[in-house]
C-alpha cells in the first residue's frame, strides 16, 4: 500500500504501525537518512511476498533534507563525480532541496548517439518496437551531456525521417538549453510532423529560462488518478498540461499490470495551473509522457 507521512511520524513509528521493519521499508524506498523524514511524502508499505522495485528515483530524483551526493550515488548505481557532472553541480558537497537530479549514467559519447539516430531508421524511415523505444532513453543522454548536446542535435534536426527529428526535438524540449535552439525551432514550426512537439518544446526552454526547470509540460493526453491504480477516480489533462513531480518512480503499490503487461509506474504530480495533486501512469515500456 502507498501512506502519507504526517507530521510527528517516524519510520520505527511507521514500520510498527504496518507490521513491517525499518529496514523493509528502506529496502521498498529511497530514503537517504532515515532520521529525516517529511511530511506529505509517500511511501511503499513493503507486502510480504510482492517483490517491488524501490520508489522514489527513476530518470529524475528529488532531492531531500538530509540527503548527499554520496548517498545518492550509491542508490543510483554510479559515481558523485559523475552525478554531479551531469546535474552541472559545482561543488558536491553542496546540493539544494527539491531540485530536481538526473539519475543516469551516459553510456555512449555525443558522436556516438548521432551515428545511432542518423543510422536507425531503415531507407523507408521505419523503425520497430524497441528500436523507437531507444529514441525515447537516450534522449535523456542527451540531457545528461547539457550545452555539449546541441551542436550534435541541431544537426540531426536536418535528418529526412519524421522520427528522428521527433524524438530530437523532444531532447531539445528535456535539456531546455538555448544556444541557437530556438530559431532552429522555430523553422519548423510549420512542418505538419513535428510541429505540436516543436511547440512545447520552445514552451519548456522557455520555463527553464525564466528559472521553472521544475516544470514540465505533457506531450500527450494523460489522466491524472486520484490513486496509483489505473481504474481510480481521474481527471482528463490534455496535451501542454504544466506539471511539478513531486515524487519520481513509485511501483504499483499491488504490482498492477502496465499496458503491455510489466509492472505499473507512476509519478505524484501537481499541475500548475489548478494546484491539483495525484499520480500519472506512465506508458507502455514505462515511458514518462512529459518533457
Amino acid at each position: 500500500m502507498l501512506y502519507t507521512m504526517q507530521l510527528g511520524d517516524t519510520l520505527y513509528k511507521i514500520a510498527k504501525r504496518f507490521n513491517t521493519t525499518v529496514d523493509a521499508l528502506l529496502r521498498a524506498n529511497l530514503i537517504c537518512n532515515p532520521n529525516l523524514i517529511i511530511a506529505g511524502q509517500v511511501l511503499i508499505i513493503p507486502t510480504p511476498g510482492l517483490d517491488l522495485p524501490k520508489a522514489g528515483a527513476g530518470v529524475y530524483y528529488i532531492v531531500q533534507p538530509g540527503d548527499t551526493l554520496g548517498c545518492l550515488a550509491k542508490q543510483f548505481n554510479t559515481k558523485v563525480e559523475v552525478l554531479a557532472k551531469v546535474n552541472g553541480i559545482r561543488n558536491p558537497n553542496h546540493i539544494y532541496t527539491n531540485s530536481e537530479l538526473l539519475t543516469i549514467t551516459p553510456v555512449n559519447t555525443p558522436q556516438q548517439l548521432k551515428e545511432f539516430w542518423e543510422t536507425r531508421p531503415q531507407e523507408n524511415c521505419e523503425v520497430f518496437g524497441f528500436t523507437e523505444h531507444g529514441y525515447y532513453v537516450e534522449s535523456f543522454e542527451w540531457v545528461a551531456f547539457g550545452y555539449k548536446s546541441i551542436p550534435y542535435l541541431l544537426n540531426l534536426l536536418k535528418h529526412k525521417c519524421d522520427i528522428v527529428r521527433f524524438y530530437t526535438i523532444m531532447s531539445l524540449g528535456r535539456l531546455g538549453l538555448d544556444q541557437n535552439v530556438k530559431e532552429a525551432l522555430n523553422a519548423l514550426l510549420n512542418d505538419p510532423a513535428v510541429a505540436e512537439i516543436t511547440r512545447l518544446a520552445l514552451r519548456r526552454i522557455d520555463l527553464v529560462e525564466h528559472g521553472k526547470k521544475r516544470i514540465h509540460i505533457l506531450i500527450s493526453d494523460n489522466a491524472l488518478l486520484s490513486e496509483p491504480q489505473l481504474n481510480s477516480s481521474a481527471a482528463n489533462l490534455a496535451m501542454g498540461t504544466e506539471i511539478i513531480v513531486l515524487r519520481w518512480f513509485i511501483p504499483s503499490p499491488t504490482a498492477e499490470e502496465g499496458p503491455q503487461g510489466d509492472l505499473q509506474l507512476y509519478e505524484r504530480v501537481q499541475v500548475v495551473k489548478t494546484c491539483q495533486i495525484g499520480f500519472l501512469p506512465r506508458l507502455g515500456q514505462n515511458e514518462i509522457t512529459f518533457i
